[in-house]
């Protein structure tokens, strides 16, 4: 008897090729992450990631630097897709596993029920001309940005009245979405799914980790800057992309808001403790004024915008004063309060 034999046929679908399909339970197929290690489009053929369908583990034994290994629980949620994992708990999988790892559970995420795709919305209806116009006049987003980021709206349910603004993971699988008010008043201006933004990067699908990757706050200055534009949704990185960073170790301009400058300063000194020997591929830019980088292209214009860009440079005493009169003007407000 084959303990797990249930789990092969969806192995087999996430992974190709198996080993033993159906006959053991020790069965082997080509590692994905082996195969990303080497930047390839098809498997190694070395069929070095083993997994034991009993005990509902795998390991890969190429894989040391980190070592990738765990639960097939684990390396389902990663590989496969809602259905495979839905499949996979099904079957009885799921309920128990001898992981390496302390994780939390991953959450699916999916676009309203009540989303119109720009690309599908109908130009003589109101509502929809209605969220059309907020972008192309308002906020002065072209049509190919709306295409390319597969933006749309919603005119009912939870989110009527916002633009959806949906993320990809590197497979192509929707990981978070942000829903954006187009109509004035609209109050919280954002909703957006339950979903830890610390476990994602924002649309790293569209990212090419072998060229010069921006940081910046939030999707609308991804739209003004669309080309390898990472957003935080937020002032600090989450810990997805810090890892990723740490592994890849691109080129990096932090470019937050003016207000966040000591922000972007406290960001920019962690990564340099990843990039140690390295620290000559981090850039920071201090926008000037009250601007963030998607008014400037909107009230300067895009050459404005691209001058403070190429004003990228390197982390600079004057900096670090900058933080340190920060945190004195805090201490004097809290003391102050507390009289």
């Amino acid at each position: 008897m084959v303990r797990g034999k249930e789990f092969h046929p969806i192995i087999e679908r996430v992974f190709g090729d198996v080993r033993g399909y159906l006959e053991v339970e020790q069965i082997q197929v080509n590692c994905p992450r082996c195969q990303e290690k080497e930047d390839s489009s098809i498997p190694d053929g070395k069929f070095n990631l083993e997994i034991n369908t009993a005990k509902r583990i795998f390991h890969c034994w190429k894989c040391d630097q980190p070592k990738f290994s765990g639960s097939l629980d684990r390396l389902i949620r990663i590989y496969g897709t809602k259905f495979d994992y839905d499949l996979y708990k099904d079957y009885g999988g799921g309920e128990f596993h001898y992981d390496t790892e302390d994780e939390d559970e991953i959450v699916f995420v999916d676009l309203p029920t009540e989303f119109i795709s720009f690309k599908n919305m109908n130009e003589f209806d109101s509502l929809h001309t209605e969220a059309y116009k907020y972008l192309l006049l308002e906020r002065q987003i072209s049509k190919e940005i709306m295409y390319k980021y597969k933006l749309g709206f919603c005119v009912e349910g939870k989110y009527e009245g916002r633009i959806i603004v949906p993320s990809y993971d590197k497979n192509g699988t929707l990981n978070y979405f942000l829903a954006r008010a187009f109509r004035r008043g609209m109050k919280p201006p954002y909703l957006n799914p339950k979903q830890d933004k610390d476990k994602i990067i924002f649309n790293e699908g569209l990212i090419n980790w072998d060229s010069t990757i921006y940081i910046v706050e939030g999707v609308f200055e991804m739209f003004s800057l669309p080309v390898n534009t990472v957003p935080m949704l937020g002032k600090t990185i989450s810990k997805a992309m810090f890892m990723k960073l740490n592994e890849k170790k691109p080129q990096v301009v932090v470019l937050l808001d003016p207000d966040a400058f000591t922000s972007a300063i406290e960001m920019f000194q962690k990564l340099e403790g990843i990039y140690v020997g390295q620290e000559d591929k981090l850039r920071i830019v201090e926008l000037k004024g009250k601007y963030d980088l998607d008014e400037i292209r909107r009230n300067k214009g895009i050459h404005v915008m691209n001058e403070n860009i190429r004003g990228a440079r390197p982390l600079q005493l004057d900096d670090l004063f900058k933080i340190k009169k920060y945190e004195e003007k805090w201490q004097t407000n809290f003391r102050y309060q507390k009289r």
